[in-house]
């Protein structure tokens, strides 16, 4: 009789055990928002978001977002902007010793007319350089300075000089091509990290 009964148990036991089932993949979903109603894939940061990899459209799901109740003090930090938007004037700092080329036809632009305070515009810049440059031939050794610049010029007052693009023209003048390209570079460094409206002013230091 016990011979029986163990012969019989292993027939038994599976109807009392939970049935197995593997989990989903990401793969086995369209999008996102597919993989998150069904809730069934691996959570792999644990932050309660399903298949973050896979495309939109997207679900907003955190934790909590099911309709329970929290506190706003769960919510995440708001992901700071890409930019900075400083309310001010930007006085870029440039050595007078390096650039004093480039400064002289600051100073004579700005006399002739052109205004002294830009605002930031990199929308369109390579159209209006390309354009105001297309009437001046290139030299050995020099390079066609640009003020003001192709990305402070299609916005604000003073600006608007010229059409298609808005604001396409400037003065130009002839300066040694590595002062110019140096300066460029120096110029391109100042305004990153600098929202597109932010407005800006060359400054010529002694150094």
């Amino acid at each position: 009789m016990a011979l029986l009964a163990i012969a019989l148990w292993p027939a038994a036991a599976p109807a009392d055990a939970p049935i197995a089932r593997a989990a989903s993949t990401c793969a086995d979903y369209p999008n996102q928002a597919a993989a998150q109603r069904a809730g069934d894939t691996r959570d792999a940061d644990g932050d309660g978001v399903y298949c973050e990899s896979l495309r939109c459209p997207c679900s907003a799901a955190r934790p909590g977002s099911d309709g329970a109740s929290r506190d706003p003090g769960d919510d995440p930090t708001p992901s700071r902007p890409s930019c900075a938007r400083p309310s001010g004037v930007q006085r870029l700092v440039f050595s007078a010793r390096r650039y004093p080329n480039i400064r002289a036809h600051y100073r004579d632009a700005v006399r002739s007319g052109w205004p002294r305070i830009l605002v930031l515009n990199r929308p369109g810049a390579d159209a209006r350089r390309d354009r105001l440059l297309g009437g001046y031939p290139t030299r050995a050794g020099q390079d066609r300075d640009e003020y003001p610049p192709a990305v402070g010029r299609g916005r604000a007052e003073g600006l608007e000089r010229g059409s298609h693009p808005l604001g396409w023209k400037a003065d130009v003048r002839y300066v040694p091509s590595s002062e110019n390209r140096s300066h460029g570079a120096s110029l391109g460094a100042k305004l990153r990290g600098l929202c597109d409206g932010t407005r800006f002013r060359y400054v010529f230091g002694s150094g």
